[in-house]
């Protein structure tokens, strides 16, 4: 049991949760509600899915498996691998949640009569493994890049059911651009947070290249910019979308700008650490956007 709960702690349940709830929403609520022709059965849905959830797991855990020393003077407190569990467990943890991973989406690709689409398995396994060995330690680089798999893994379900809905298009890219905003906006924050391990370990984050100062700008410039949208949004458009416009603003936007001027007065690691957890609450409100859209609109 205790490696059980381990092996959970390490592949970041939490956010898997909501990868998974993500998917849940957009097949069986957001699609129904607007009548959007399905194209994937119950059973292929949930190879994608499976697909989803065990590639990430892996790049969870390849992660932490490459970050051991940098986190052992970063959070020496919530270092999971060679403390509750050893490296060599964990990459076979790796091994075996990638497989798996890659294997679902092959297996969709076949039934589906469309081999290539295995191809949209095989990248993001790449790029999760190539973030974590090189990539995480360039400055700029490593952050967009986590940042558009998190949008991918939103848009991925859309492209599947090869939707053409114009309105459901639309949402869920202002969905998965929210999602890209604020992990980007999680990733920087948590680099500054690191500043000191990734510094002595040689690594090229922003907050090390251009210090923290202007890593907190780009951060906020950032939130401000999607704070801007969703005004054009709300200006543009709020005689039809009143409910969920109306929402974003509460739920979002109030706590976009909230962030973003906690964001610019920080100082302290538990300063960054509080917006950091802020960020996930703010994508928690943001995902159920998608129940409040397919209700009322």
């Amino acid at each position: 049991m205790a490696l059980l709960i381990t092996f959970f702690k390490l592949i970041r349940w939490k956010n898997i949760s909501l990868m998974i709830y993500v998917q849940l929403l957009i097949k069986f609520v957001l699609f129904p509600s607007f009548q959007v022709p399905q194209i994937l059965t119950v059973l292929q849905f949930a190879l994608l899915l499976s697909s989803i959830v065990f590639i990430a797991a892996a790049g969870y855990i390849i992660n932490d498996i490459y970050d051991v020393k940098i986190d052992t003077i970063n959070k020496p407190n919530s270092v999971i691998i060679s403390r509750l569990v050893s490296k060599e467990t964990a990459y076979k943890w790796y091994l075996v949640t990638n497989v798996l991973g890659v294997v679902s989406g092959v297996i969709l690709a076949f039934n589906l009569g469309d081999p290539s689409l295995a191809f949209l398995f095989f990248i993001p396994s790449l790029l999760l493994y190539y973030y974590s060995k090189k990539l995480k330690g360039m400055a700029f680089v490593g952050n967009v890049l986590i940042s558009l798999l998190i949008a991918y893994n939103v848009l991925i379900l859309t492209y599947f059911e090869k939707v053409v809905n114009a309105q459901i298009i639309t949402f869920i890219l202002l969905l998965s651009s929210f999602a890209f905003v604020i992990n980007f906006m999680r990733e920087l924050i948590k680099d500054i947070e690191d500043i000191k391990g990734d510094y002595s370990f040689g690594l090229e984050t922003l907050p090390i290249t251009l210090g923290v100062y202007k890593a907190k700008q780009i951060a906020s410039l950032l939130g401000v910019l999607f704070s801007v949208v969703v005004l054009y949004f709300l200006f543009g458009y709020w005689s039809n979308y009143k409910i969920t416009l109306a929402y974003l603003v509460l739920f979002v936007l109030f706590p976009m700008g909230f962030t973003i001027f906690k964001l610019i007065k920080a100082t302290t690691k538990s300063d960054f650490s509080k917006l950091s957890v802020l960020l996930k609450i703010m994508m928690f409100f943001g995902v159920n956007t998608i129940i409040i859209f397919s209700i009322y609109n």
